[in-house]
Order: structure tokens, then sequence, then C-alpha cells
């Protein structure tokens, strides 16, 4: 699997990363054994990505060519404002994936905080994501939702979309070598969150795959160490 990683200019190693496509809160969010940094580590390790090729492989896609790699990528969203910013969007073949990557991190506000006092504007961003996805406006179950959950999955539909594929993997990739005793309540209520949307969406605890419109949209979420 060929890789082509890229923000301004060519990315091949962690520190290039952290040069060109550092996270949102840069350095104060670029540390040993948290999301961000942890994957840059994964992503420029050629043995390391090698577990990422798997998972390509037994989904079917097709890695042959070169697949584009856009860390801290904007995916513009219904209405006005920010958009969906994957931890990194790949492009390949036949195929789009957009990586949220995690230590102990959460998955942000639920859906209901996230409607506390919103805009108009933001009312009808998920409002419409929500029936895109949901099939109809937030109820009182999807209101327990997380946010980044909804944005995540539809933001790697709108690449799938955007880009001519046909299969769109929303991959929540967790680095279980930062999960001390003390985050990892925090590790499993990400999961138990995880979990609780793929249920709403009538997926199994570990995700799978539901089409919409020509697109294959899987959702699944892997455990990796970096010192395996």
């Amino acid at each position: 699997m060929k890789l082509e990683i890229s923000k301004t200019n060519i990315i091949t190693t962690v520190d290039q990363w952290l040069q060109f496509a550092p996270p949102m809160g840069k350095e104060k969010h670029w540390k040993d054994d948290r999301s961000a940094k942890s994957l840059a580590q994964f992503m420029t390790d050629k043995t390391q990505v090698k577990k990422l090729e798997n998972v390509l492989k037994k989904l079917g896609y097709d890695i042959r060519g070169v697949i584009s790699c856009t860390p801290e990528a904007n995916t513009v969203l219904p209405g006005t404002g920010n958009g969906r910013n994957h931890d990194l969007l790949m492009i390949g073949k036949d195929f789009v994936v957009g990586i949220e990557a995690k230590v102990s991190e959460s998955f942000g506000k639920m859906i209901s905080k996230e409607l506390e006092g919103a805009s108009d504007n933001k009312q009808y961003r998920i409002d419409t994501l929500a029936k895109e996805l949901f099939g109809c406006e937030v109820n009182a179950d999807s209101k327990n939702l997380k946010y980044q959950l909804l944005t995540g999955v539809m933001g790697t539909f709108f690449e799938a979309i955007k880009n001519a594929k046909t299969k769109a993997l929303f991959l929540i990739i967790v680095f279980t070598d930062g999960i001390t005793p003390e985050n990892k309540p925090a590790a499993e209520a990400n999961n138990n969150d995880y979990e609780d949307f793929c249920k709403y969406l009538g997926l199994g605890n570990d995700g799978g795959t539901i089409k919409k419109l020509n697109v294959d949209i899987t959702i699944k979420k892997i455990d990796i160490s970096l010192k395996q």
C-alpha cells in the first residue's frame, strides 16, 4: 500500500506532521501517548501501517496505486461555518476513509448539548445531518448520541460523494498504549458511546455497513498498540 501524506507539503516524519498539519491545539495537543501524535507515529511507520492495510484488504477495498492522505482535512457540512475536521482523510481508487484517532479523549458533546441555545444555522445543520443518516430529525433517542460521531460518519460520506467513490469507511483508531488506569473509565465511556451510536443505526456493537445512495458506509473501531 503506497501512501502519500501531505498538507501543503509532503509529510514523511512525525516532526513534519507537526510542522505542516498540527492539531487544532498545536503543541498543547501534541503529546506522547495522546491521539494526535500517536496517529502521526502510526501513519509514518511502514511496519505499523500494515495493520491499516489489512483492515482495508478485509473490507475488499482496492488499495492499488497511490492513496492520498490528508491530516486535519476539513469537509463542508450543511449550513455555514466550520465543517467536519478529520484527523486524517484517505482517498483511494474506490474508497474514502475518514479517521478519528483516540486514546481516552471523548467524542465531545451529546447532540442534546449541542442543541442547547443553538443558532438557527446549528439547528439546521444537526437536523439535516440527522435526516440524512437517521432518516428523521433528532428525537428523544438520538439526542443522547455523540455529535462527533454523527459529523464523522456524514463527513466521510460527503467525501465519498465528492470524490465519486462507492465505499466510505469511518474508522476510529484507539491507541491503547496511552490508556492508563486513571483514564480507563474515559476510554470505556467512549466505547459505550460508540456502541450506542452503532445500535441506533441498527448495527452490531462492533459496527458494520449501511448503504446510502450508491455508497457503502462502513463504521468500524480498531485498537492499536504502537509497541506491538
